[in-house]
């Protein structure tokens, strides 16, 4: 299985190299696990390939191009026939054998409500971007795949669906979670969203995910849990 990991800059990321431990630790146990890194790549780091990326000065550009980049270079390179889509601060607790496609248990439309209509954060203007491109294209009602937990997906659907918008039109992209799901029409199963918040709580999931808020709360935790180096660290 070939995990596709988007990277932002820098070499001081503990929850990557966390992420990675638990990945092997728990993810498809004894199976064999391939790491693709897209964007940059810390000096600690070795990943199996690495795509260079970053190449835009606005984060969501950024990420949007590197899962572009990621699924091309897995249909041309790799030849693969699916992957999985990953962040750098995803976490597999516990050991899970099959990883099933998953969307948000609301609607996009009701998504959008929740962070708030009016949001201007990168993250709000993109989903309301999402929601207006995908309307324009056929799908006025479409589902929201903006959960925090791996997306299996084919590279060649990814690429098709991401392919469909021209970054230089417009000064934000959609999310490429919903993009993929909804154009590939992936049949999903509703989740509630696996970000941890600031309080801390008992987690209903083998997955879940820091920011860069709440990784000091769990920091200690998911180092204890996961001590051993991946075979990716130097």
């Amino acid at each position: 299985m070939l995990l596709i990991c988007p990277v932002r800059p820098g070499d001081n990321n503990e929850e990557l190299r966390y992420a990675l431990r638990s990945w092997e630790t728990n993810l498809h146990p004894g199976s064999d696990l391939s790491l693709m890194t897209v964007g940059d790549c810390p000096s600690w780091l070795a990943p199996d390939d690495h795509v260079p990326g970053n190449q835009h000065s606005s984060l969501a550009f950024n990420v949007f191009d590197n899962v572009f980049m990621g699924a091309l270079s897995a249909r041309d390179e790799w030849e693969e026939d699916e992957v999985l889509f990953m962040n750098d601060d995803f976490f597999c607790l516990d050991p899970v054998g099959t990883v099933l496609p998953v969307k948000r248990n609301i609607s996009l439309a009701d998504h959008i409500t929740r962070v708030g209509q009016g949001s201007s954060t990168w993250w709000g203007q993109s989903l309301r971007l999402t929601a207006s491109w995908l309307a324009e294209v056929g799908f006025p009602h479409p589902d929201s795949f903006e959960v925090h937990r791996p997306l299996p997906a084919t590279p060649s659907g990814m690429v098709e669906a991401l392919g469909q918008w021209d970054m230089g039109s417009q000064d934000m992209v959609p999310q490429w979670r919903t993009v993929y799901g909804v154009l590939n029409k992936v049949d999903a199963y509703p989740v509630v969203d696996a970000k941890l918040g600031t309080k801390q709580r008992g987690v209903g999931t083998p997955w879940v995910s820091t920011s860069d808020q709440t990784w000091r709360i769990y920091a200690a935790g998911i180092r204890k849990r996961f001590q051993k180096p991946s075979r990716w660290e130097k």
